[in-house]
């Protein structure tokens, strides 16, 4: 019985000895779940495995060390440093609470949400909040004159200021860090009547200098066909290329990109390009807006491109201009600005992509509806613009949507449109949410050869379908010919041949 009873107190013992390891455990497991910082205790099973994490790998130099601290110093931590040595540098003067900037997921990734590139600094806030306080920031490789300071898309004055610039290094405070900032040489004084299309200059402010091609009508198409230069004026000895002349951009809201574009002498004698933009003016932002070629040589110029997220949803056409003295051409450019979360998803394509004048275009419109609605009423718009932002033809159309729609649509051309590039531009809207797209084309006029050509190769066609037919049924003719002649000759065989064999004669039986 004694043996018995001990043996029960041991396994009671045992049993209490094991909740009490289990209660320990779960309690620092709900302590480091609370706080959301590892901590490090005197043994191994102690440490959490919901780690707090500061994502800097794409930061060298000078920037800050976040590992080893505690959760008090990372909540208030002061003199935050983040550098590019290659191209720049973020010095923020107030301290920063990054245990509430890294929310629920208990990280803060500035290398995806805070880029230092090339002349370029770029905050995406909404993924670091508490960031938008004053900070210094440095651009390194800076080449310009006098450099002008851009956020978001416009000139920064009042929030930003300049602290000094020398070797390169252009340094300047802002107010309160975010969105997009660069750098953009000052330019100079337009004087309209020059003959360039300077920046600041438009076909309505200064037409003497920025011409526009003639209006025409309207049309639809061609997602990959690709528009070449438009050179206005030419003189001997002065030529020069764009690569590429025609540029699509699909960016969401309060993005911004950098778009290269080539820039090649292609003349006999040196050239001075002076840029402008229109149309396009609120999103792109050329790096430089006036250069020097020498002959053969090439500049990769950079395009500044930002999207705020005061822009609305839409579609976007317009030229950067190329302009000199001797020579003009430009780049066309279409810009697609989407809502993070929208409605409906709306996609176009036509149907054939190069249309004479006075044709008929084709586009196939699909309509995807992304929300809870089912069987609602939506407005459909669909027209042709041209790249100097002439609208041609419009049509309207109102119709019930279920979760997806499908059908083609139509434009037809008026017969004195102008040979060039159009977008096929649909837009669904219901009440006063609205979604759209667009697909390129390209009008053009038949030649005289051309004419002959298809008028050829139609007669050729003709011809070589009626000699197929005619040696098929010549074929069938004798084939058939051929068959009643063997079955002459077996009738033939047959008469010949006796039916009934000869009888032998009595003596040879």
């Amino acid at each position: 019985m004694g043996g018995l009873d001990r043996t029960w107190k041991k396994k009671s013992f045992n049993n209490f000895l094991i909740f009490f390891i289990i209660l320990i455990n779960l309690s620092f497991i709900l302590a480091a779940s609370f706080t959301g910082l590892a901590t490090e205790q005197s043994s191994p099973s102690n440490v959490s495995v919901t780690a707090f994490q500061v994502m800097r790998d794409t930061y060298d130099g000078t920037t800050s060390t976040f590992i080893g601290l505690n959760e008090s110093t990372l909540r208030n931590m002061s003199n935050v440093i983040l550098e590019n040595s290659t191209y720049g540098k973020i010095k923020f003067n107030s301290n920063l609470d990054l245990v509430t900037m890294a929310e629920s997921d208990l990280i803060v990734n500035f290398d995806i949400d805070l880029n230092i590139s090339d002349n370029l600094i770029n905050v995406y806030n909404l993924n670091l909040p508490g960031i938008n306080v004053s900070s210094n920031i440095s651009l390194y490789g800076i080449s310009y004159t006098t450099p002008q300071i851009y956020h978001n898309g416009v000139l920064c004055s009042s929030e930003c200021s300049e602290i000094s610039y020398s070797g390169g290094i252009y340094k300047f405070q802002v107010t309160a860090l975010s969105g997009a900032y660069w750098l953009r040489e000052t330019p100079a004084s337009t004087v309209c009547g020059n003959g360039i299309c300077e920046s600041g200059e438009t076909s309505s402010n200064c037409p003497a200098d920025c011409t526009t091609s003639s209006g025409g009508g309207g049309g639809g198409g061609g997602g990959t066909t690709t528009p070449t230069n438009e050179t206005v004026t030419s003189t001997p000895g002065y030529d020069f290329k764009i690569d590429p002349s025609f540029i699509q951009l699909q960016m969401d809201k309060g993005t911004y990109y950098q778009k290269l574009v080539n820039v090649t002498n292609n003349g006999s004698n040196s050239l001075t390009l002076t840029l402008s933009v229109e149309g396009v003016e609120n999103f792109i932002f050329p790096a430089d807006l006036q250069f020097s070629l020498e002959p053969g040589e090439s500049k990769n110029l950079r395009l500044d491109v930002y999207v705020s997220n005061s822009r609305a949803a839409d579609v976007y056409v317009g030229k950067i201009y190329f302009n000199s003295p001797q020579v003009k051409k430009s780049a066309e450019v279409v810009l697609q600005v989407k809502e993070t979360d929208a409605l409906f998803d709306i996609r176009t394509e036509v149907l054939k992509k190069y249309i004479p004048p006075g044709g008929r275009v084709r586009a196939n419109i699909s309509l995807i509806n992304k929300g809870d609605l089912r069987n609602f009423d939506v407005h459909l718009e669909y027209k042709a613009i041209g790249f100097n932002k002439n609208i041609y033809t419009i049509k309207k159309e109102d119709f019930a949507i279920e979760q997806y729609y499908s059908n083609t649509f139509f434009l037809d051309l008026p017969n004195n449109i102008s040979i060039g590039n159009y977008i096929f531009y649909a837009q669904v809207s219901y009440k006063n949410v609205s979604a759209s797209s667009y697909d390129t084309f390209i009008v053009e006029r038949i030649s005289t050869f051309s004419w002959f050509l298809l008028i050829f190769i139609i007669l050729l066609a003709a011809y070589l379908i009626y000699r197929y037919y005619n040696e098929k049924r010549l074929r069938a003719r004798y084939e058939f010919n051929k068959k009643v002649q063997v079955k002459k000759k077996e009738q033939k065989i047959r008469k010949e041949i006796p039916t009934e064999i000869p009888k032998l004669p009595d003596d040879l039986e």
